[in-house]
């Protein structure tokens, strides 16, 4: 037997309106009045409070274990579409931060590469340019070794 929303909310219905027949009956009896037929809806002096009904339904629902266990059922899947709802909630917002944090990672290390192929340029360049210094040393040097040579 499978319980829907509606279906409890009828029966919560009806315990409802049969309560409140049976304390307005109650209500014209100790007034010494003759009780109401139950077809009959109780006039508007005679209406149960909204506690009373509460009370009435309460009851109504306590006296059948079966019904009352229903009703618990109900309310904790709706707990657990509520939790779980939540918890997707939660995911995909957990999924923007990684998302929106991968891009910074992302340019993090592009940067990174930049820097260190600028690095590397910098160096090569240092190198070549040391050792052109270096290579028109050797030609001075050579060029000094051989007009002392020269001379003597």
């Amino acid at each position: 037997m499978t319980t829907t929303p509606k279906m409890i909310a009828s029966w919560l219905a009806v315990f409802a309106v049969a309560g409140a027949v049976l304390v307005g009956a109650a209500a014209a009896q100790t007034a010494g009045e003759p009780a109401a037929p139950a077809s009959a809806t109780p006039p508007a002096a005679a209406a149960p409070s909204a506690g009373d009904a509460r009370k009435a339904c309460s009851d109504a629902m306590n006296a059948d274990p079966k019904f009352a266990a229903e009703i618990v059922k109900v309310a904790d899947e709706r707990a657990q579409l509520k939790r779980d709802a939540d918890t997707l909630a939660a995911h995909v917002d957990a999924y923007h931060h990684v998302q929106r944090n991968e891009r910074h990672v992302i340019y993090a290390y592009a940067a990174m590469w930049i820097i260190a192929i600028g690095f590397v340029i910098y160096l090569w360049r240092r190198q070549a340019a040391l050792q052109a210094e270096i290579l028109h040393l050797r030609r001075e040097l050579d060029a000094a070794e051989a007009g002392g040579k020269a001379r003597t």
